[in-house]
């Protein structure tokens, strides 16, 4: 689960997009937040002294959102939202955050797929272990020892 704070000044934008986001298994937070969402160049930049940080894009501000992102935003969610596309990009940079980067000739190991698809699937499940097992045709007991063994603790 990935903590996010959203600087949107549209009231409609941020709810829509915490409503996204937390179906995605997200949490949306005012402090301590792993990426920002804003929908300002300013802000991004500014949250990105700390941490990733997201921008809205309308297609009139890419050429903006590409400006940002020279100066340490992480990248850009296109509007009008597309569904998938904020989870994904929330994805896309806590992996930059935890160091996750692809092999030579960029293909990722079969470990990290494996670490990856439990991730997702847990966070599908909003944390239930017994359920994620369920979903990943594992035991319980063999799901535990997999997170114990990619030091998985949320």
């Amino acid at each position: 689960m990935t903590r996010i704070r959203l600087q949107i000044e549209d009231p409609a934008m941020r709810i829509t997009l915490a409503v996204m986001l937390k179906a995605a298994g997200h949490e949306v937070i005012a402090d301590t937040p792993q990426i920002t969402i804003a929908d300002n160049a300013e802000a991004a930049i500014k949250a990105a002294a700390s941490g990733p940080s997201l921008l809205l894009a309308a297609a009139s501000g890419i050429g903006e959102a590409v400006e940002a992102m020279k100066h340490g935003v992480y990248g850009y969610i296109f509007v009008p939202l597309q569904p998938g596309e904020a989870a994904l990009m929330v994805e896309r940079a806590a992996g930059a955050v935890r160091g996750e980067q692809e092999t030579p000739h960029g293909k990722t190991n079969l470990k990290e797929v494996e670490r990856r698809h439990i991730l997702h699937v847990l966070r599908q499940c909003r944390g239930n272990r017994v359920k994620a097992a369920t979903l990943l045709g594992i035991g319980r007991n063999t799901l535990w020892r997999k997170l114990r063994q990619f030091s998985i603790t949320e």
